[in-house]
């Protein structure tokens, strides 16, 4: 695998020593040992299997939940890729730095407030990690930082469902609508809103903003704030783009469009009935769909979706799916479906 760069190596060594056994599987230390990085014990997995990793488009999946407590549970946005990091946002334990030369997770030092506030969204930011939580806003760990930052300032709404970055912005879907963030000035900036406007998904696409919303799926050209709806009437719970297309992740339907938004397709055909889609990524030549029960393929725009779970636990409700050094990285909470819900084609 590749080395580790920038980012992984000034926090591991940095602060990976202040580390003392955050949680239940972490090995534990003899009073008075050195926790520098030389001599750091890494935390032992006890887990079933959180997070799962394929390097074969899909073709079969391995267990990569080394190093994660067994109590961990991630919500939607929770994995975050930078050119060099892969990390992870649990709501118990905090932030997780995949260290590529061990296969595990690595502890980041967490702040008590961030725990106590919910967390859920993830990302990096010119080398930063920020955390968005469902009570308390934004926080944010600084290159070499000791401690978090709480940064709220120009938010009207303080539950963040998503952090993204796009073109080196960074912004927030809160609950009601979407900010940018001003890091010269430490503030947010107000891009769209109303007060029920829940913000669930962004993306770019075609030098455009798209957001997914309960109200729809808006546009705007960057730097306009001159908003549209393309998608009245429907509550859309994701969005995803790739080179040629768009993807809305409505509830119990998937739809595409290949025009800007103008028009919509309907793109279920293989997929689980009445069950939606989390997130869909393309990966070479291939797009995948991360749905309740596992993960879906599909090699072209007009065929149908097939199973590619193999090396999942049965019925996987996979919230979390990205791309990472030509990997395909997945998640899930919910090992079972829920009683009564159908997976039925």
């Amino acid at each position: 695998m590749m080395q580790p760069q920038n980012l992984t190596l000034i926090l591991f060594l940095a602060m990976l020593c202040s580390c003392k056994g955050q949680t239940k599987s972490t090995a534990k230390k003899e009073k008075g040992d050195d926790t520098s990085a030389s001599t750091l014990e890494y935390p032992v997995a006890t887990n079933q299997g959180i997070i799962f990793f394929s390097s074969d488009n899909g073709l079969s999946w391995k267990n990569m939940s080394d190093g994660l407590p067994d109590t961990a549970e991630l919500g939607l946005g929770a994995i975050a890729v930078s050119h060099e990091d892969l990390g992870v946002v649990t709501r118990e334990h905090g932030v997780y730095i995949f260290d590529v030369q061990q296969d595990l997770w690595v502890s980041i030092p967490s702040d008590q407030r961030i725990i106590e506030s919910n967390p859920g969204a993830l990302t990096f930011y010119n080398g930063q990690i920020y955390v968005g939580t469902q009570l308390d806003g934004v926080f944010y760990l600084a290159k070499q930082g000791k401690s978090w930052t709480n940064i709220k300032t120009g938010l009207d709404n303080l539950t963040i469902r998503k952090l993204v970055q796009l073109d080196g912005k960074l912004y927030a879907g809160t609950n009601a609508g979407i900010y940018s963030f001003n890091e010269f000035q430490n503030t947010w900036e107000l891009e769209y809103s109303n007060p029920t406007l829940q913000v669930n998904g962004i993306t770019a696409f075609a030098g455009s903003i798209y957001i997914g919303t309960n109200q729809g799926v808006f546009t705007s050209p960057k730097g306009q704030r001159n908003w549209i709806n393309l998608l009245n009437n429907r509550s859309v719970h994701n969005i995803s783009s790739d080179d040629e297309t768009i993807y809305a992740m409505v509830y119990n339907e998937l739809l595409s469009s290949t025009d800007e938004g103008q028009s919509w397709q309907n793109i279920q055909k293989g997929l689980p009935a009445q069950l939606y889609t989390f997130n869909v990524i393309k990966q070479g030549n291939s797009v995948f769909a991360g749905q309740w029960d596992g993960v879906y393929r599909k090699d072209n725009a007009h065929g149908a979706w097939k199973s590619y779970s193999e090396g999942l636990p049965e019925k996987f409700a996979l919230t979390n799916m990205t791309s990472y050094m030509e990997m395909i990285i997945v998640s899930g909470n919910e090992r079972r479906l829920s009683p009564g819900i159908s997976t039925n084609k």
